[in-house]
């Protein structure tokens, strides 16, 4: 600043910004207050003139001064480069931008990554030197998903890498061989028992069984031991490695019922993410699954897996003879496939692929015929044709089983027996739940038994004093009038909101239950169609059981982290 009485060449005083002044938040407001009352700057002057301030206040009260006198000249400094400083030296960027999702931005994708990519060159605010931004454009650079799915993962300690095979040690020095590895982002969440299954199945279907003919297995585990996760590690396993280091599998598909095509999609990308390429055919319309398949089965198509239902599958599956279709073949719940004259099973024998994975909880029964159709299906010809297995190992053993069958007759039927199963054994795997003893706490289980509602002991009261009920007790009704009735005190001891769906629909089951609507609190349903609104809470209250649980789940919230698996017979009470 300088004074009028220091320069009188200016006819008016002025404050100039130094490169090394900054000046205050104080300052500021006041040279843009000039319009104060002059109450308010008589007491602003008075701290001022009572003792040496330092320089930068001695500074402020000139400011404040040639402010009074009216003749003072202000240019304005911006606010923000003083609030947030930047350097060339530090620079502060931006985040990367992340696309917004919403409707239109997939039309418009391509010219906004052309944008992002010509814009690579920012300035940040307060500096004057541009900054080359390394902006990664997901749309230019198809690369990105690949090295990303390709980063390391390290074993925990304590967990040694699962070598599925191993060539000798000349061949591996000359390159004629690559060791077969499962990829440590599998191994580490796979238990004892599962290394060995998914051991077990690639010798299977590699082909490095010490019998012929042998390329494919059936994975007998019970439900809960993971035959999900073991075909998912063999599956990814192949896909990406072989014996010479090339892809021992470049198509698979799996196979399933209808209800668990989303579920195998699902867990492959649980487990693996992004890093195989499949599509899966759930609820889709006829063009649709046509398209997904001319895709799959093109030469030089990016898809790795198909996820398809046996109906679908058995429609179309004349688009899957031709060579390359499948490589690797996963038939899930393949106990459907124990019968070798249905369209399925037939068209899934047709299949060009040698490698077939059977997975089945209980594919093993007393009828040798159904356990002949799976084993061939898995094997061809393992087991010789149907009349030759009929004939050698059927009969015999149905013979040496019977009460009346002769000393030589059962002799001759254990040793088929054992023939039979020495030769299956080699590709079946059958483990027990036992094996999760190990891993899980002990079983306990506790019945409650929960008092009703009033409310439900009125309708219950109602109910079996009614006509109806008391006429099939003491007559002889038919058995679907009984089985009705019982199925209507289920509903009522599971939420008596399942009896008033049941009187609104007018299904079966209704009669005792006619004029029961006048049991029911008013308060619960609104409008003229009576639709039950429940309210917070209240609908809890009406239910023993469910009033019950309320209280477990909060107790089990509050005081533990566990898991509760809520099961029951109706869908409509877990959805109240």
């Amino acid at each position: 600043m300088e004074d009028e009485n220091e320069s009188p060449s200016h006819s008016s005083d002025s404050i100039e910004s130094e490169p090394d002044y900054e000046m205050s938040p104080e300052s500021v407001s006041e040279s843009n207050g000039s319009n104060c009352d002059d109450d308010d700057d008589d007491e602003e002057q008075k701290p001022a003139a009572r003792s040496a301030p330092p320089p930068s206040h001695q500074r402020k009260s000139q400011n404040v001064d040639a402010l009074l006198r009216g003749n003072l000249e202000v240019r304005r400094q911006s606010l923000f480069p003083r609030v947030y400083p930047v350097t060339d030296a530090e620079t502060t960027l931006r985040q990367p931008f992340k696309p917004p999702s919403c409707s239109g931005y997939s039309e418009n994708k391509e010219q906004l990554a052309r944008r992002l990519c010509a814009r690579k060159r920012f300035v940040p605010w307060g500096s004057t030197r541009p900054v080359l931004l390394n902006i990664t454009n997901r749309f230019n650079t198809p690369n990105t998903e690949k090295e990303d799915s390709e980063e390391s993962v390290a074993l925990p300690p304590g967990i040694e890498p699962l070598v599925l095979w191993k060539p000798e040690e000349s061949k591996e020095r000359d390159g004629e061989f690559m060791s077969v590895v499962v990829d440590p982002l599998l191994v580490k969440f796979l238990r004892p028992h599962q290394r060995e299954g998914v051991q077990f199945m690639f010798d299977c279907v590699s082909g490095n069984m010490s019998a012929t003919n042998i390329n494919g297995c059936i994975l007998a585990d019970d439900m809960g031991l993971g035959k999900t996760l073991q075909s998912i590690t063999l599956l990814y396993t192949l896909l990406r490695q072989g014996f010479d280091g090339k892809p021992m599998v470049k198509k698979a598909i799996i196979v399933t019922p209808t209800s668990l095509v989303s579920n195998w999609e699902d867990e492959i990308k649980k487990w693996v993410g992004e890093r195989v390429k499949l599509v899966a055919l759930c609820e889709s319309t006829r063009e649709d699954v046509i398209s997904s398949i001319n895709s799959f089965t093109r030469p030089c198509s990016p898809l790795q897996v198909l996820i398809v239902s046996y109906e679908t599958f058995r429609m179309h599956s004349s688009k899957f003879n031709q060579s390359g279709s499948c490589d690797l073949l996963i038939c899930d719940e393949a106990h459907r496939l124990k019968n070798d004259q249905t369209l399925t099973n037939r068209a899934l024998a047709s299949l060009s692929c040698k490698r077939r994975i059977l997975l089945s909880g209980t594919p093993m029964q007393n009828d040798l015929e159904e356990f002949y159709a799976m084993v061939n299906f898995t094997n061809p010809g393992v087991l010789g044709d149907a009349t030759f297995f009929r004939r050698y190992y059927e009969m015999p053993i149905i013979c040496g089983r019977e009460p009346t069958a002769t000393e030589e007759e059962k002799r001759l039927g254990s040793e088929r027996s054992a023939e039979l199963s020495g030769k299956v054994n080699q590709f079946i795997l059958r483990r027990t739940n036992a094996l999760l003893s190990n891993h899980l706490p002990p079983k306990i289980i506790e019945v409650v038994c929960c008092k009703l509602t009033p409310l439900q002991s009125e309708l219950y009261n109602h109910f079996i004093h009614s006509k109806n009920v008391k006429r099939a007790i003491s007559e002889e009704a038919k058995q679907s009038k009984i089985l009705a009735y019982i199925t209507a005190l289920k509903k009522l001891c599971n939420h008596p909101k399942l009896i008033y769906d049941t009187i609104k629909s007018g299904s079966p089951g209704t009669s005792g239950l006619e004029d029961c609507l006048r049991f029911f609190p008013q308060e619960l349903f609104s409008g003229r169609s009576g639709s039950w609104t429940g309210g917070d809470g209240i609908w809890v209250e009406l239910s023993g059981k469910m009033h019950v649980l309320a209280r477990l789940l909060a107790q089990l919230r509050q005081k533990t982290d566990d898991r509760i698996v809520l099961v029951s017979n109706y869908t409509q009470v877990l959805l109240l």
